[in-house]
């Protein structure tokens, strides 16, 4: 989940969906939390980590589960070097180097952290990185997440940034793919770099629904298989070796939207 902290005037549901992840949490103590960038508005700056991030989200109970992405709002810190200063090396990755990945053993997948903020090419260093990754994940499926969501039905409708992941990813059997920049939450059915459904593509998923104000609905977006812009939540997400569950659930403990489905072929 994306989008989060600021001030409250423009960021009412922050404290509310980090008291949802405690309540998860309590039933799921081995949980963990993908940040998706835009942690802190406006501009990323440490006082606004301090401030705003830290009360809700940095918590220790929450920030020590926690691995994140950046947002187009980090960077409005020049190399968004509060982000990297906050969430530590370990966590976030170097300016140099702002992407990695976690294996999870027990539940047989693979996760990549990407950043959609910087350029990209056929031949970027952090392409160049993902192929590797990938190569090297001995058949695990395969979750990625970044910020900017490659298509989108709300106010910052597509984005090109991320079509090198995608190619990269689907390539090679990729799963799940999570973004959020765009304040709203979206599902869209498995497909190709090229919008044609097929089951055996990548599903993404909109999470920005993390406190920012939401936005409303710009367009109908091909595949998109269902949307809400008028809530706050968490999208849950339970992984095991055979296939994956997904729960859309907002600030008052509401299931949204929820479903299952096994993993493809092509990413074992």
């Amino acid at each position: 989940m994306g989008d989060m902290c600021g001030p409250a005037r423009k960021n009412p549901g922050a404290a509310a969906t980090a008291e949802l992840a405690r309540r998860l949490i309590a039933k799921h103590p081995d949980a963990m939390i993908l940040a998706l960038g835009d942690n802190a508005y406006n501009r990323g700056r440490p006082d606004e980590y301090r401030d705003h991030y830290t009360p809700s989200w940095g918590q220790a109970d929450l920030l020590g589960r926690t691995w994140p992405c950046p947002g187009n709002h980090d960077y409005r810190t020049a190399g968004a070097a509060a982000y990297f200063t906050y969430f530590g090396e370990g966590r976030a990755g170097t300016p140099r180097r702002s992407y990695y990945s976690v294996p999870l053993a027990d539940a047989g997948w693979h996760l990549i952290s990407l950043n959609s903020e910087v350029e990209q090419d056929a031949h970027s260093a952090q392409l160049r990185w993902l192929r590797a990754d990938l190569a090297s994940r001995r058949f695990q499926p395969v979750l990625a997440f970044w910020h900017r969501p490659r298509w989108g039905s709300g106010a910052h409708r597509d984005s090109k940034k991320p079509r090198w992941f995608w190619n990269a990813l689907h390539a090679e059997g990729a799963e799940l793919a999570l973004a959020g920049h765009a304040h709203h939450y979206e599902r869209f059915a498995p497909q190709r770099p090229d919008q044609i459904p097929d089951p055996r593509g990548i599903r993404q998923f909109i999470v920005g629904t993390g406190g920012r104000r939401l936005q409303g609905r710009t367009k109908d977006t091909p595949n998109s298989e269902y949307a809400r812009f008028d809530l706050f939540g968490i999208l849950k997400l339970t992984l095991r070796p055979g296939g994956y569950r997904w729960e859309f659930i907002d600030v008052d403990d509401r299931v949204i939207d929820r479903g299952e489905q096994g993993v493809n072929a092509r990413g074992m």
